[in-house]
């Protein structure tokens, strides 16, 4: 079997880093001044390959270059709302990073990548259907293709004249420091298109593509035209990991979209994932409304509803019988005999159970959050997280109750046992506790008094999450029903935490960001689609602290570093 050479395997993944951020970099407008790009960064040397077929002159999409059985694709069109949700100081932070990371690439000075950046018009990573399904991810990257647009095309000349190289109908191939061929590119000067490969062969097979002598990926399945506009990425997981007696089956694919258009802001993913060992909980779980989500204690940072409403006809057993296969063993029988040394059966959970659980994080907002080092330690005090299970029966749920109190008494002498109420001191102050509430089931970790104080509000009208206004905002967008919700109150988040990260998050407004995911009945396996609002806005914020956190650690890095030596 061919290896791909070591050279090859860290120069390409490079190349694609460096088109992956130009496009973030294109997000945020101008940016920032850079550093010198250092003197010792390797040069790469470029020489041209065989002339081939004369070059596509015009190309009128990037999916356009991109074959048809390609089994992955990302598409990263110039979207400035990517960033639009970071704090300006941030956003900016962020930029002269990934300036700075760009003019220290070989050929790339800082005032050619700013060019580049501004020029910048979308690309695209790709993989072909060639590549799959035998080959190891070594072999994957080997096939990898990056396709990116310009506005102007004069950067990239600039940058194809600072690579000593020979003309060549604007076909290239990249050397390295030990003169090895690391990549293979064209230049489609007439339509300011760069396609840069791994190996020659995928290359070709893109110009072929450009040049209509090939199917392009707009005749996929995998292809939504309406998400052109948008971030997005395909993945064929049946063709990518081969299939096979224990792999995904035909019909498997993953779809993420970040859409931006006004009408549609938010994400969308898309699972079809389908084998005799993936769980079918479409068959057997049915969507709710996640109201035990709404009587949750005003204040949580994150909450979770989870369905637990059973298909009609289905029961727990039957849900439990889905995860079979991934368990390899019957999972109902192993339940029922756990259930059977409580002195409980598998109906009495069933009668009992009701459709719906509720989870809430939240962090006492008396105690700020600090990432620094010496904060780290204490990120999980004050905090709590609470969930309500509800029920459907309050005789079954009484037995069920009482059965695991009179259990756990008897083999745990630290535990503290009320009518309807049980707790266990846990270390540094916390404590697990569970009770009983009309039509629900309490479960609590975290600071002792502090979750005592959000327990004792729990299902409380006027302090419940109902009555948060961004809480009934995000209520309000989110269409009907399904199987699990998340919803993120970023003011809270922001109120939690210190100095320029709390600024960025508290940048962010007062929208909430809420996903909802639904399963789709398939006998198959998974079919599910998550929809929402606020995601962009979490990823641009959460990139620019990515970015801030990752300088702030090679900073302290290098001073202890530095400390060593002395």
């Amino acid at each position: 079997m061919r290896r791909t050479p070591l050279s090859m395997r860290l120069a390409f993944p490079r190349l694609v880093t460096v088109a992956g951020l130009v496009a973030l970099a294109s997000c945020g407008g101008p940016p920032a001044a850079t550093p010198p790009r250092s003197a010792a960064a390797p040069a790469l040397a470029a020489t041209a390959p065989p002339a081939g077929p004369e070059l596509p002159r015009s190309v009128e999409s990037l999916v356009d270059v991109i074959p048809g059985d390609a089994v992955l694709v990302a598409s990263v069109p110039q979207a400035g709302e990517l960033l639009a949700g970071a704090a300006p100081v941030l956003r900016e932070e962020l930029l002269a990073e990934i300036t700075g990371v760009l003019a220290r690439q070989p050929g790339l000075s800082p005032e050619l990548a700013r060019d580049l950046m501004a020029s910048f018009d979308g690309a695209t990573v790709f993989v072909g259907g060639e590549a799959a399904p035998r080959d190891s991810l070594g072999a994957l990257v080997e096939r990898g293709c990056v396709a990116a647009r310009f506005r102007d095309g004069a950067p990239v000349e600039r940058l194809l004249k600072e690579l000593p190289r020979e003309a060549g109908e604007g076909r290239f191939a990249l050397r390295g420091d030990e003169d090895d061929v690391i990549a293979h590119g064209a230049w489609l000067a007439e339509a300011r298109v760069a396609v840069v490969c791994a190996r020659p062969e995928p290359l070709s097979r893109a110009l072929r593509v450009a040049g209509q002598r090939e199917p392009s990926f707009k005749t996929s399945a995998l292809f939504q035209a309406e998400r052109a506009k948008d971030p997005w990425l395909a993945i064929d997981l049946h063709r990518l990991q081969g299939g096979g007696a224990t792999g995904p089956e035909p019909g498997s694919r993953l779809l993420i979209a970040l859409p931006i258009s006004q009408d549609a802001p938010g994400l969308r993913v898309e699972l079809e994932l389908y084998g005799p060992d993936v769980p079918a909980l479409g068959t057997v779980l049915a969507a709710t409304d996640h109201a035990a989500v709404a009587k949750l204690p005003q204040g949580a940072i994150v909450t979770f509803g989870l369905s637990l409403q059973r298909s009609p006809g289905k029961t727990v057993s039957d849900v439990l019988g889905a995860f079979d296969r991934l368990a390899g063993e019957p999972t109902a029988a192993s339940a029922a005999a756990a259930l059977a040394e409580v002195g409980l059966e598998l109906g009495d959970v069933d009668r009992a159970l009701g459709g719906a659980a509720a989870v809430g994080i939240y962090r006492d907002p008396k105690h700020k959050l600090g990432l620094a080092g010496e904060r780290r330690a204490e990120a999980l005090r004050h905090s709590a997280v609470l969930i309500a299970l509800a029920t459907a029966d309050e005789a079954a749920q009484k037995k069920v109750f009482g059965a695991v109190a009179a259990h756990m008494k008897g083999t745990s002498k630290k535990l503290r046992a009320k009518p309807g109420s049980l707790a266990q001191d846990l270390e540094d102050g916390n404590e697990l506790r569970a009770e009983t509430r009309p039509g629900f089931i309490l479960i609590g970790a975290g600071d002792r008094r502090y979750l005592a104080q959000v327990a004792a509000r729990f299902g409380k009208d006027k302090e419940s999450l109902a009555a948060t206004p961004s809480f009934a905002e995000a209520r309000a967008l989110a269409k009907g029903a399904s199987h699990l919700q998340l919803y993120i109150d970023r003011q809270a988040f922001a109120g939690m935490l210190e100095g320029p990260v709390a600024a960025s998050f508290g940048a962010l407004g007062s929208s909430p960001t809420l996903v909802s995911l639904a399963l789709a009945p398939s006998d198959r396996g998974l079919d599910l689609t998550l929809s929402g609002h606020g995601g962009v806005e979490i990823l641009g914020a959460s990139a620019a602290l990515a970015v801030a956190g990752v300088r702030r650690y090679i900073n302290s890095a290098k001073a202890a570093a530095g400390d060593e030596l002395e």
